[in-house]
Formats: structure tokens, C-alpha cells, sequence
């Protein structure tokens, strides 16, 4: 009995397989974290890489109309591909200064947009006369796993374009 146990104790194989099934299901929750950063990081670029391009794509206009803006919204879900778009909220505005400076939002396209404050810029951003493309963005991020993630991630952007062609993009029905 005494060699027997002796036996069992001295004997090194199957040590690392032992050491393996210990340390594997460490590192595969890493891997899924990573995972998951990596792709909450993606979601983030892509939310504000959106903003950035609706603003820019319609500020190369002199006037736009509803089905363009329409339009813009749509590629819009397309950019945040391959990422789930149910969550995904756009609004597209036009916000100016009068002549003396008082700023009025001239119009607003929206889809799936539920806040409801008005579109806004940063103080001191408009002078008298001028005008601006605000954009904002909301996506509500969903982990797949969420080991180390909260389960949803809102992820905000706005965006800002001075109109290239004109003093304002007018729209037009």
C-alpha cells in the first residue's frame, strides 16, 4: 500500500493538464472581456464617426430637402453596421443667430430621437448671422457578455458643421 501511495505522489504526468483546467477558465473570461471592450470600443468610433459625417453631409448643401435628410438618417444605420441598430437614435438640425444674436433652431429631422430638449450648441459658438449642423447621436451599447461590463453603455455624440456653400442650409419640402 505504502509503494502504491508513493506511487500516486512522485507521479508528475498530467500535471499540465491539471495546471491547464486551472488557469483556463481565467483566461477565456479575459478573452470575453476583451472581447466585449473591443467591441464597446468599436460602437463608440462608429457612434462618433456618424455624428461627425450626417453633420459634414449636410453641410455641403445650400438647401436640403426632407427625403434627403431622410436619406442621410438611413446611411446612417447603414455606418453603424455590423452593430445592432435598434438602439440607435439620430437627429440632424440647423440652428443660427439672427442679427443680434439671438439663436433659434430653423429645423429638425429626427428618427427614433426620444430626448426632448432642444438642439443646442456650446456658448460663444454662433456670432451674430451665423448658423451651424448639429447632430446627435445616442446609442445604447449592449455587451454581448457583460463579465466585466455594465449591461447597457449609452454612448452620446454631437457634432457640429458651419455650412460651406451658403450662410444656412435652408430645407426645402
Amino acid at each position: 500500500m505504502t509503494g502504491l501511495m508513493h506511487r500516486i505522489i512522485t507521479d508528475r504526468k498530467g500535471g499540465a493538464a491539471i495546471e491547464f483546467a486551472l488557469v483556463f477558465p481565467v483566461i477565456f473570461l479575459f478573452y470575453m472581456a476583451a472581447a466585449d471592450g473591443f467591441q464597446a470600443y468599436l460602437a463608440q468610433r462608429n457612434v462618433a464617426h456618424l455624428a461627425a459625417t450626417m453633420a459634414d453631409i449636410t453641410s455641403r448643401n445650400r438647401t436640403v430637402s426632407t427625403a434627403e435628410l431622410n436619406d442621410t438618417l438611413g446611411a446612417g444605420v447603414s455606418m453603424m453596421y455590423p452593430l445592432p441598430t435598434l438602439q440607435l437614435q439620430q437627429r440632424i438640425s440647423s440652428i443660427s443667430a439672427d442679427a443680434n444674436g439671438a439663436i433659434a433652431t430653423d429645423w429638425t429631422v429626427k428618427k427614433d430621437y426620444t430626448p426632448t430638449e432642444a438642439p443646442s450648441v456650446p456658448v460663444g459658438y454662433l456670432r451674430a448671422s451665423e448658423s451651424v449642423i448639429v447632430t446627435d447621436v445616442i446609442y445604447d451599447y449592449k455587451p454581448t457578455f457583460a463579465f466585466f461590463l455594465p449591461k447597457t453603455i449609452r454612448m452620446t455624440r454631437h457634432a457640429y458643421s458651419r455650412p460651406r456653400l451658403s450662410a444656412k442650409v435652408e430645407k426645402v419640402t
